[in-house]
This record gives C-alpha cells, structure tokens and sequence, in this order.
C-alpha cells in the first residue's frame, strides 16, 4: 500500500469521524432538550403547586382552627388542622417528583456511541492491518 493511498484512507476515516461526531452532537441536543422541558414544567407545577398552597393554607388554617375552636379546644383544633395541610402538601409535592423522576439519559445517542466507538476501532484496526500486510 502506498503512502499516498494511506494518507487517503486516514483522511477518509478521520473525516467520516468527524461526521460522525457531530451526528452525536445534534442526537444529544435533540434528547436533551425533550428532557429539560420535561424538568421545566415538573418544576413549574411544583412550585406553583407549593406557592398555592402556602397561601391557600395559610387562610384555610385560620379558618378551620376558628371553626374547630368551637367544638373542640383551641391547641387540638390547630393541631388536627396542621397534620391534615401536612398531609395534602406531601401529597402534592410527591405528585411533582415523580414526575421528575419522568425524566431520562439520552440513551439513544449513549448506544450509537458506543456504536460508533466500535466501527472505530474495527476499521482503525483493519487499517493498521492492512498496513503492516503490505509493508
């Protein structure tokens, strides 16, 4: 094999390489983002979510505490109101993780990668064999 048809066969792999590395590139982004729309709007909703509660139960407990005052002591009408809050906020804030936990590795493009790291390495292998066979 001659030098210049060497020269030509490295040229080809690295720029067949290069094509290929930015096919992943654009693969990743694509994933990516379809996965960071996903967190932005778990995150969105759980803080709207949170917020709303806050305000809502900052009233509603006034208001239960003032209605259970009148049949039960002042101490037991806000404590029953505090676990039940308590309880509806965890609810609600677990609704939001596991809609982040929704979200995934780009794992097309980690298999097309370890794809393309094979192809690599069998054609630079197949090169390198070439190579030493015609030397």
């Amino acid at each position: 094999m001659s030098d210049r048809a060497f020269g030509s066969l490295v040229g080809e792999f690295f720029d067949q390489a290069r094509r290929l590395v930015r096919a992943e590139v654009t693969l990743a982004k694509t994933e990516l983002r379809q996965e960071v729309t996903k967190v932005k709007a778990g995150g969105v909703m759980l803080g709207l979510g949170g917020g709303l509660l806050l305000l809502g139960g900052i009233a509603f407990t006034l208001f239960a505490v003032f209605v259970l005052d009148l049949l039960l002591p002042l101490w037991a009408s806000a404590l029953i109101v505090t676990v039940l809050f308590c309880g509806i906020g965890a609810g609600i804030a677990k609704v939001g993780i596991n809609r982040m936990k929704e979200i995934h590795a780009p794992n097309q493009t980690i298999q097309t990668l370890k794809e393309d790291s094979q192809w690599a390495s069998r054609t630079f292998q197949s090169v390198k064999s070439q190579m030493h066979g015609h030397a």
